[in-house]
């Protein structure tokens, strides 16, 4: 059986992703004004988070049946829901027609994404991951643009009449893309100090994507533990041969994972019969094959065959040993 300091290891870890989504989400809800003083983001992304958060846990218990046991399991899954939320929050647009649009991308990328049981509890996918970091980049881009009294998200300069040095044709040599206002982006009433800001959303972001990291690796680490506390109720010689019949490495894609004890013990049950029934079926053909009682060197010419009578009789084992 494991030592409790496994097993406190993965509850540590858990903490210690909740303890970096709290304080990452934290500092993504929060802005510095021009005047040094701390400022809120607003409700409104963190509402739309928490529901695409919400979306991606209920699509990921409907594809994997995989639901928090205990304490440790329940706590990680809130820390992982939470991160999402605030990671999405942090990286939408405050205000203006784009939030929209970066709404509907990521509930395409949340219900398009493929889900599976062997994968274990996925709260971000690639491309998903990839999408915020992108909407992270505009979000500072047009806060950069607000902070330097830039009202719009990018100006373009209309060819020759931009290079014509009179002022009269000045509100004509550009083209102003994406205009906002001062309320769409949520500034304080004394406008943005960008830097300082920017810092803040940055390190949160960071904070709440290695939580959400974290966490899934240490639920998964703390189902292993269940697991093999219960394969090791069984005596020892039988723990052994069970976990022989079922690696440890197999147990997230064997649907292990998430199971109540009852349904566990279920499980294992019939994988190591199926497996089990695998073996003694695999050596009772061998044992009735006539190629056991002639070796391939001899009755087939050596090569492929000889290798493949060496690999399965242990001829090979046997040198070895006897060396």
């Amino acid at each position: 059986m494991d030592s409790p300091a496994t097993t406190r290891a993965a509850e540590w870890h858990v903490a210690i992703a909740a303890a970096m989504v709290g304080v990452g989400g934290t500092l993504l809800g929060l802005q510095i004004d021009a005047d040094g003083r701390f400022a809120g983001t607003g409700l409104t992304s963190l509402a739309i988070g928490t529901l695409l958060a919400l979306v991606a846990s209920l699509a990921q218990a409907r594809a994997t049946r995989n639901l928090p046991r205990d304490a440790t399991s329940a706590l990680a899954a809130l820390a992982a829901f939470l991160g999402l939320a605030f990671v999405v929050a942090g990286a939408l647009a405050p205000g203006g027609p784009w939030m929209f649009f970066e709404v509907f991308l990521l509930f395409v990328l949340v219900a398009a994404r493929r889900r599976n049981a062997a994968e274990g509890v996925r709260w971000i996918g690639g491309a998903t991951l990839v999408a915020l970091g992108l909407m992270l980049l505009f979000r500072l881009w047009i806060s950069y643009q607000g902070s330097e009294h830039r009202w719009e998200v990018l100006s373009v300069g209309i060819p020759v009449l931009s290079w014509i040095p009179l002022e009269i044709l000045e509100p004509i040599q550009t083209v102003s893309l994406g205009a906002f206002t001062p309320r769409e982006l949520g500034f304080p009433p004394a406008g943005l100090s960008f830097a300082a800001s920017m810092a803040l959303w940055a390190v949160g972001f960071c904070l709440c994507a290695g939580g959400i990291a974290l966490a899934q690796s240490a639920a998964e680490e703390h189902e292993s533990d269940r697991i093999h506390d219960l394969i090791q109720t069984l005596p020892p010689p039988l723990a052994i041969l069970v976990e022989r019949l079922l690696p440890e490495e197999e147990w997230q894609a064997l649907g292990l994972h998430g199971l109540s004890e009852r349904r566990l013990a279920k499980r294992i049950e019939a994988l190591a019969s199926e497996r089990f029934q695998r073996q003694r079926d695999i050596q009772t053909a061998f044992r009735a094959s006539a190629v056991q009682a002639l070796p391939p060197s001899v009755a087939l010419g050596g090569g492929f065959a000889d290798g493949v009578w060496r690999a399965i009789s242990g001829v090979e084992k046997v040198e070895e040993e006897s060396a």
